[in-house]
């Protein structure tokens, strides 16, 4: 599949039209959200299969959208990121990740967006006291030898490691 700009275009206004008036934090609509993954992802110069997956990354999650739909029209590669992305059903915060985890770890390129995600979450919406939390368990699940995911994992571990000497 080619991935271009027109294809990205198409991505974002699907995922925008998906979460609607749904809103991230306490006052910015969901599209902000998108926007600073994407951000992340341009900053950090990722190809464009990685902002189409950024685009969509929650429509799964917290939309009316379908795997077989995304797979559709954006592709296998594209569904399978935001399948993996997608959190698991649990009873709590800890159970969902759990059960995340290993999923994002065992495809590559969803690491790659989840640390995009990770990464703008931190930087625009704050949950750092919660990120830190999870960080070492974070780490150790989703680190891989990946050239791609060097400089976001050097991004997130200067991130937690400043918030954590701050919030001492």
């Amino acid at each position: 599949m080619v991935y271009n700009t027109k294809m990205f275009n198409e991505a974002l206004m699907v995922a925008k039209l998906a979460h609607g008036s749904q809103i991230y934090g306490d006052i910015f609509p969901y599209e902000k959200h998108l926007i600073d993954v994407i951000d992340v992802m341009t900053r950090f110069e990722l190809p464009m299969k990685y902002k189409i997956a950024g685009a969509l990354h929650d429509v799964l999650e917290d939309c009316d959208v379908s795997y077989n739909k995304i797979k559709d029209y954006f592709g296998e590669d594209v569904a399978e990121i935001v399948y993996c992305v997608t959190d698991e059903l649990g009873r709590n915060r800890k159970e969902r990740k759990a059960k995340t985890l290993p999923k994002i770890a065992s495809n590559p390129d969803a690491v790659i967006v989840k640390l995009a995600d990770r990464i703008a979450n931190i930087q625009h919406g704050g949950k750092v006291d919660m990120y830190a939390k999870e960080y070492s368990n974070f780490r150790d699940t989703l680190k891989q030898p990946d050239q791609l995911a060097k400089p976001l994992w050097d991004t997130l571990d200067k991130l937690m490691k400043y918030s954590l000497q701050v919030s001492i």
